[in-house]
């Protein structure tokens, strides 16, 4: 069965005006799981994998995870064997860095309470590995727990060992995705982000996956422009990236 979850950002919450946006325009139920921004990296993490594990099932649905800015860095970050497909927008990709404007006291848009971002959190970032890799030390514990060996809500994140291929390498590239059933990984970029440069995730997703350019600020108004993609759930074509 196709899936289709959608991480919320820094300061939104589960019933964020864009989850449902993004069902209304698939036309289909968008799983929204929520997440306590105000806890440290790894509790966050823990949490959102516990419940993609409980919301799906490994051996029958295939999964488009989708997530903006905060919830775009986590969705990129998970891992989960029914993952076919990763989709985000203005995703951070240093958060021990990028977040560090929101020390301090915060409103939350989904319900307008107030909330104190701590640096102690904003450092919890700092073990955050590199996501780039589809398989590692985390995935590998994703199949352990698949199998009963481990508690899902157990972060996991040692080591990364991955494979790096120079930009320019696309064929050597590809192939290697295609051989090792890497999910094509989506990343839209707004032309006018006022809270994260776009110029960083270009230049650190460039080459591991399909950056499109989109007329957008941070936040998303209108997703229309990823209907189509977000319905396609095939690998990469060589020569995409």
């Amino acid at each position: 069965m196709k899936r289709f979850v959608y991480i919320h950002g820094f300061n939104s919450g589960a019933r964020s005006r864009s989850g449902r946006e993004l069902g209304r325009l698939l036309e289909t139920e968008v799983l929204c799981p929520e997440y306590d921004y105000a806890r440290p990296f790894s509790e966050c993490l823990a949490s959102l994998r516990c419940q993609l594990f409980e919301s799906v099932d490994a051996k029958k649905d295939s999964v488009c995870l989708m997530g903006s800015s905060l919830g775009g860095f986590y969705a990129l970050m998970l891992r989960h064997p029914a993952i076919v497909h990763v989709a985000a927008w203005n995703p951070v990709v240093f958060p021990a860095i990028q977040l560090e404007q929101f020390l301090g006291t915060n409103t939350r848009f989904s319900d307008g309470s107030i909330w104190e971002f701590t640096r102690e959190t904003l450092l919890s970032y700092a073990q955050a590995p590199d996501p780039r890799p589809w398989y590692n030390d985390m995935r590998t514990c994703e199949e352990i727990r698949l199998k009963g060996g481990a508690d899902a809500e157990t972060p996991c994140f040692h080591r990364y060992d991955g494979h790096v291929f120079s930009t320019d390498d696309k064929e050597k590239r590809m192939s290697f995705l295609r051989g090792q059933g890497i999910p094509r990984r989506d990343i839209f970029l707004g032309d006018s982000d006022d809270i994260l440069d776009a110029r960083l995730s270009r230049a650190f997703w460039q080459g591991m996956a399909c950056l499109h350019d989109i007329v957008s600020g941070h936040q998303i108004l209108d997703y229309s422009h990823a209907v189509d993609i977000l319905k396609d759930t095939a690998l990469p074509e060589s020569g995409s990236l």
